[in-house]
C-alpha cells in the first residue's frame, strides 16, 4: 500500500504528513522527520520553507516497514502558515520547545490512528535534531537514526561561525536521557553543512550503551536516497530486529 497525505492539527500549527498503513496489526510505527528545507537560503529567512526535494520522504518511501509516517516541519507544504507570524519556526526557533511539542502531538495522533504502541525515529539534517529532541522526551522510542543530523547546535554554530539559534533547544544538552536507546548516526564524509565531527562530538555527551556512527561516501544533499536501501538493509533493519548490524 502506498502513502496517503494527511494533515495533523496541532494548534497553532498544521503539520503536513504522509502515512503508509499496510498492516492493521503492526504495533511499531517508523517515523521519518523532514529536514529544515528552504527555511534559510543564503543567510536570509525564506517566506516558505518547503523543500525543493523532500529528502525525508525520499528515504521514507523506500522503507519496507508496514506502517510509516513521514512528518514535514512547520510551514512546509502549508501555504496558509507561511509569512511573518511563522518564520521564526524555520529559522532560529526551528528546534524550539513549541516545534518539538507540535511534532510529538502529531506522532501521538498517528499512533492512535494506526493503533501503534512503539516508534522508530529517523530524522534527516535538522529533522535529525528534532528526532533526538523527541526521543529525549518520549518513552515509546525503540530506536533512533539520524542522517546527516543536526545533533548539537551549540557545537554547530561555533564550528561554522553562525549566529546562535536563539529560541531553539540543543539536542545534545539532554543526551543522557537517550543513552539507553539503540541509535545509528549516518554522516557524509564530504558534508560541509553538517561536518562529520558532529556525531563524534555528540557521542561524548553521554555514556551511550548502543551508539554507532556510520561514514557514507557523500555530502549533505546527494546520493542519500540512492544509498538508503543498502543502509537500511545493512544497519537500520538489523537494529530494529535486535540483531547486530552487518559489517
Amino acid at each position: 500500500m502506498g502513502f496517503k497525505p494527511t494533515v495533523f492539527e496541532v494548534a497553532p500549527f498544521r503539520l503536513a504528513a504522509m502515512i503508509k498503513d499496510g498492516a492493521a496489526a503492526a504495533k511499531e510505527l517508523v517515523v521519518y522527520v523532514e529536514g529544515d528545507g528552504r527555511g534559510v537560503v543564503r543567510g536570509r529567512v525564506a517566506a516558505d520553507p518547503t523543500p525543493r526535494t523532500a529528502m525525508g520522504f525520499e528515504l521514507a518511501v523506500q522503507d519496507p516497514a508496514p506502517t510509516v509516517l513521514y512528518l514535514a516541519r512547520i510551514g512546509q507544504f502549508q501555504t496558509g502558515q507561511t509569512g511573518a507570524a511563522y518564520k521564526s519556526f524555520w529559522s532560529n526557533k526551528r528546534l524550539s520547545g513549541e516545534a518539538v511539542e507540535a511534532a510529538g502531538r502529531a506522532v501521538d495522533q498517528a499512533k492512535a490512528r494506526l493503533n501503534s504502541e512503539k516508534i522508530h525515529l529517523i530524522g534527516y539534517s535538522g529533522g535529525g535534531g528534532l528526532a533526538v529532541l523527541l526521543a529525549e522526551r518520549r518513552r515509546d522510542v525503540l530506536t533512533l537514526t539520524t542522517v546527516a543530523g543536526l545533533l548539537d547546535i551549540d557545537w554547530w554554530v561555533r564550528e561554522k561561525r553562525f549566529m546562535p539559534l536563539a529560541g531553539s533547544l540543543n539536542p545534545a544538552a539532554q543526551a543522557v536521557r537517550l543513552a539507553h536507546i539503540p541509535q545509528i548516526h549516518f554522516y557524509g564524509v564530504e558534508d560541509a553543512v553538517i561536518p562529520p565531527g558532529m556525531s563524534a562530538h555528540f557521542r561524548t555527551r553521554a555514556a551511550f550503551s548502543n551508539y554507532r556512527r556510520v561514514a557514507v561516501e557523500t555530502d549533505h544533499w546527494n546520493k542519500w536516497p540512492l544509498l538508503w536501501p543498502e543502509l537500511l538493509r545493512q544497519y537500520v533493519l538489523p537494529q530494529r530486529s535486535g540483531a547486530a548490524p552487518a559489517d
